[in-house]
């Protein structure tokens, strides 16, 4: 059984001196002090020193994010921008903005959200050609979520107005569902 270390003033001052950023200056310290390399990582993380490894985002990207984030999915503008989808997306809620409003159409997540079933249900609808559902990337949807479906709003409105019976419950959005039978969203 290990024991867990307690860190002294002394050994924070050290980790604060000699860590760079990289594994063997963390190697070194935990040498120097006599605890593993997870013990250092982990004050690291407690004490803020642990270095973002990615480029800031510059004023340009941020207006393009924000100009491409209600029309195209996180792997389009990643790929654009030259950053990762995990970027992408953790930029877009740390600028508040929201990846859902989109003209005119709507994810198989979000058709699932307003109908409160769970996606292999519309995904059967999908399969049956019941409801009309298109790739939004070049890339057929898969199970890691790499592409979008593209579900047009004309197209999910004639599917709740053919199958209306088939969603029922608490975990319906009933608001979004009137307006799209009554055309308010388009």
């Amino acid at each position: 059984m290990t024991v867990k270390h307690s860190w002294t003033e002394s050994e924070r001052d050290i980790v604060r001196r000699d860590y760079d950023g990289h594994v063997l200056s963390a190697l070194r310290i935990a040498s120097k002090i006599g605890v593993t390399l997870f013990a250092v990582k982990g004050q690291v993380g407690i004490m803020g020193l642990a270095m973002d490894k990615s480029p800031r985002w510059t004023d340009r990207e941020v207006e393009t994010l924000r100009e491409m984030i209600t029309q195209y999915s996180p792997i389009t503008i990643a790929r654009r921008l030259h950053r990762s989808v995990n970027s992408v997306v953790v930029k877009s809620k740390r600028l508040g903005l929201s990846r859902r409003v989109r003209d005119g159409w709507f994810t198989k997540k979000e058709v699932c959200e307003i109908l409160g079933v769970d996606h292999k249900k519309i995904q059967g609808y999908i399969d049956k050609g019941e409801l009309k559902a298109s790739w939004h990337t070049e890339r057929k949807p898969q199970k890691n979520g790499m592409a979008l479906w593209h579900i047009e709003t004309k197209d999910l409105r004639e599917f709740i107005k053919k199958n209306i019976g088939d969603f029922q419950g608490r975990n319906v959005d009933l608001v979004v569902i009137v307006w799209l039978v009554n055309g308010d969203i388009e």
